[in-house]
């Protein structure tokens, strides 16, 4: 099988290096199995602009195709316009700067990852190429961009009653394809992937000294985007109630974003400047030694898909604390693997995360807990027989309107002999 995967923003490209890792892996081992291509387009830049602007020369540099992770990236061009960068926008560059650069004839079936604009232009395409397509939700998708607009919402909901299967990564965002009108027989639940290969148990002290840490400290870390839907006010509230009790205890952000600033005003407001450490953005191969310094990862998220950062820090034998949203509950076995906190209350956080850092963890156990169920391992296989579904189905399909059409034509022939 020929696949063709759409991943304009959650695949390293030119805004983001680091972008979309999970989707990376996911095609690596995809690639073992099947012929596969991922597609994400670069800004195309007009003549002449290259050489008033470094940052439009720096896009006009950008190569056509590359070999990420073993895999064919292709980088059709699409027109970009300053300053406007709406789903809206993105969704008709996408998808026409696709159709104009790429050929039906190099794949048997097309994927997206997103839906907008990646679903829309697997599906848009699909349908002109007469080709499969297949649907990947991750959760800002269809609980939060449908309701920025009708017209969002209707090109939302047309890309994904329109795909042959939907993929979503836990059972909430199955609900909410459900809840848009979408036909639950063709929504099938499979969760994110980690790579257990490669987030491995690290001692703990070693890790600590590695990344930098007070090995007799203990560390409640964040590995991820600083934003506002991350919630991370409350984390940082639960903070302070814990170091009055645990002056061992100190907080580790592992990432970069928006809220950086304002988080940084709130630790000088709580009084816990000593105890926060603003790491930034840390190279990819180092995070696996960030989630074995920590001792509990925290993650208070206002919403979520299914979050491959609990996975990988359960990979690495670091249990976790994290708000009930989404499809987190799906992955946090409350008291198994650690807590899960129900409100957006600062004393339940901070409670829950000191009984996780006060309990005795068998590192093991919870990392085989993730093997058993979310290795890339498995979650391939999962996806494997979803496209050889997907593929029987529209085979079946083709045959049957075939035997209609030879059965329409031969009693057309015996209408014409009397």
């Amino acid at each position: 099988m020929r696949l063709l995967v759409f991943a304009s923003h959650l695949f390293p490209n030119y805004k983001n290096p680091y972008a979309g890792s999970f989707v990376v892996e996911q095609v690596r081992h995809l690639k073992k199995f099947c012929d596969i291509a991922v597609c994400v387009p670069h800004p195309w830049v007009p003549p002449l602009v290259d050489k008033f602007s470094a940052r439009w020369r720096r896009y006009a540099q950008l190569p056509k195709e590359e070999v990420v992770a073993g895999v064919r990236v292709l980088h059709p061009r699409r027109l970009v316009i300053p300053k406007v960068n709406s789903w809206m926008w993105m969704t008709f560059s996408v998808t026409l700067c696709c159709w104009r650069a790429l050929s039906s004839a190099d794949f048997d079936m097309l994927e997206g990852q997103f839906v907008l604009p990646d679903g829309f232009a697997a599906v848009f395409l699909g349908r002109r190429w007469n080709k499969p397509s297949v649907i990947h939700v991750h959760g800002t998708d269809v609980h939060t961009i449908p309701y920025l607009s009708p017209l969002l919402k209707r090109l939302t909901v047309w890309a994904l009653k329109e795909a042959k299967a939907i993929r979503t990564v836990s059972q909430d965002l199955a609900r909410r394809c459900a809840e848009l009108g979408v036909d639950p027989c063709k929504v099938r639940v499979i969760p994110n992937g980690v790579d257990i290969h490669r987030f491995t148990l690290i001692p703990r002290r070693e890790a600590k000294e590695r990344v930098g840490l007070n090995p007799e400290r203990r560390h409640l870390l964040y590995v991820g985007r600083l934003v506002a839907v991350k919630g991370l006010d409350l984390l940082l509230e639960a903070t302070a109630l814990l170091v009055q009790q645990h002056r061992d205890v100190e907080l580790v952000f592992v990432g970069d974003g928006a809220e950086r600033e304002v988080l940084q005003r709130q630790v000088n407001k709580l009084g816990l400047n000593g105890r926060v450490h603003f790491v930034g953005v840390q190279p990819h191969d180092c995070i696996p030694v960030w989630m074995n310094a920590g001792d509990v990862l925290c993650l208070p998220s206002h919403r979520e898909g299914l979050p491959t950062v609990l996975l990988e820090a359960l990979a690495c034998g670091t249990p976790v604390v994290a708000t009930a949203v989404g499809g987190i509950p799906e992955v946090v076995a409350d008291r198994q693997v650690g807590r899960l906190v129900h409100s957006r209350n600062p004393k339940e956080m901070a409670a829950c995360i000191e009984e996780v850092l006060e309990a005795q963890w068998d590192r093991q156990r919870l990392r085989d807990y993730v093997e058993e169920r979310f290795s890339f391992e498995v979650v391939t296989k999962e996806l494997l027989e979803m496209y050889g579904s997907v593929m029987r189905n529209c085979s079946s399909s083709v045959n049957h309107e075939h035997a209609r059409d030879e059965g329409r034509k031969k009693r057309n022939s015996g209408t014409e002999k009397r």
